[in-house]
């Protein structure tokens, strides 16, 4: 790879990167100059002689298109998507650059998602589908020639230092082609399962790697084709299944159990009867260890914990009537709470708990049970001082808490409140919600 630095380049480079500046701090006011801008930059996605071009042009084209869609002008972004869409899956078919590989791969996710649903042609899912088997066939070779090259116990201490750099560069790039095929997934959903099946052998060839970042990877993957492709999706099923219970039950690897758990959540919830049997057979008993390890709150595990909460909250929701005793599962769910750290977790487990009050009052807290009181009045307030709901969804929170509330002495609302950290109280009433 050859660079070149000149101040001509230099200042072209900083100019596009201005282009893109303007275009997302003027947001509407730049639709004039739309059109023509990206005439510019795409075609820098092919300038070869300096990186930071192409970098910064492929950075600013999502801002570009964003302010045609905040003008409301859906016609005219369809328009001129077609053509940068063909730009973007024919450079990312043969790019050997793996810093620009994943900046456009990122810059294609945001494109799309500015631009919606079904906004690719067959052919183009087709294109985007091989240029992402391109990629991450590249990587896998890269990963075996690595795992060859250690095992033969050749390599100095620079050598080493080399395949690291690599490896966290490949890392970075490998997820922003799995944020791209969620991107689609989430834009097209089962349009995009023909092409889609080109990309299982090579999923299905990480997810057998003993590599953990690897497996994560594959796991992410076909968790987006359950999400967004629903019970069609279980065609693939044999192909995953066994690998998702193995990660739910790795030691080693709080990011694969948390890729995992969400993968249950979503089978759960848009897989239909097809993973019924496997989620509550399988993978249940696999969630209940996660959210019992004596360190399932430790830095490290919080997110595969909260993941696992989420997801038999879901099970819960969606197969309770395949589970041989419903309101002991429920009842172990409620003492794993609270969540307290995926924000992308945290609105469907508190809308299921005010469900679950609302519709079973004593399921949770039978007979008034005291501590059964506390404990959800303490779920309910780390909540609500962590993060931020939706109106409706942070009303039925307060009204919950102060219901709660209500059912207690003087005396035991005073512990309670003792016992309620000065962070929490303090978040509590900056919102004025106590």
């Amino acid at each position: 790879q050859i660079g070149i630095r000149t101040t001509l380049l230099e200042e072209k480079c900083e100019a596009v990167e201005l282009i893109g500046t303007y275009a997302r701090d003027l947001g509407t006011g730049f639709v004039p100059y739309a059109a023509e801008t990206l005439e510019t930059l795409v075609p820098l996605f092919k300038f070869y002689f300096h990186e930071g071009v192409r970098v910064a042009a492929a950075a600013a084209v999502p801002y570009v298109l964003t302010s045609v869609k905040l003008a409301g002008d859906d016609a005219a972004l369809r328009q001129v998507w077609s053509h940068i869409c063909d730009c973007y899956t024919a450079v990312l078919a043969t790019e050997e650059d793996d810093t620009f590989t994943l900046q456009l791969f990122n810059s294609f996710a945001e494109s799309l998602s500015a631009v919606g649903a079904n906004s690719m042609t067959s052919s183009q899912l087709e294109s985007l589908a091989s240029a992402c088997i391109a990629q991450m066939t590249k990587y896998y070779k890269r990963m075996k020639d690595r795992e060859a090259a250690r095992a033969a116990e050749e390599l100095d201490e620079d050598d080493e230092e080399q395949l690291a750099e690599e490896e966290m560069l490949e890392g970075l790039a490998v997820d922003e082609v799995a944020k791209a095929l969620h991107a689609v997934f989430k834009t097209h959903g089962t349009l995009f399962a023909p092409a889609f099946h080109g990309v299982v052998p090579v999923a299905v060839k990480y997810l057998h790697e003993r590599d953990p970042a690897a497996r994560q990877w594959a796991i992410c993957v076909f968790d987006d084709l359950v999400e967004f492709t629903g019970p069609a999706s279980s065609q693939y099923a044999g192909d995953f299944l066994e690998p998702v219970t193995q990660a739910l039950r790795d030691q080693s690897a709080p990011d694969l159990r948390q890729a995992a758990a969400y993968g249950v959540g979503v089978m759960a919830q848009f897989g239909g009867d097809a993973y019924a049997d496997f989620v509550v057979s399988a993978a249940l008993p696999a969630l209940l260890e996660i959210i019992s390890r004596p360190d399932a709150r430790e830095e490290d595990n919080v997110y595969a914990t909260d993941n696992a909460v989420s997801a038999i909250a879901k099970i819960l929701r969606f197969y309770g009537s395949k589970l041989s005793d419903a309101r002991a599962l429920l009842q172990t769910w409620f003492g794993a709470l609270p969540v307290t750290h995926d924000e992308d977790e945290v609105p469907s487990v508190y809308e299921y708990l005010v469900q679950v009050v609302a519709e079973q009052p004593d399921a949770l807290v039978p007979n008034g049970d005291a501590q059964m009181l506390r404990h959800l009045v303490k779920v309910v307030v780390s909540a609500l001082a962590a993060f931020d709901f939706v109106p409706a969804l942070a009303q039925a929170l307060i009204a919950l808490m102060q219901n709660s509330m209500q059912a207690l002495d003087a005396s035991a609302k005073a512990e309670l409140w003792a016992e309620i950290s000065p962070e929490q109280q303090q978040a509590l009433q900056a919102k004025g919600l106590f």
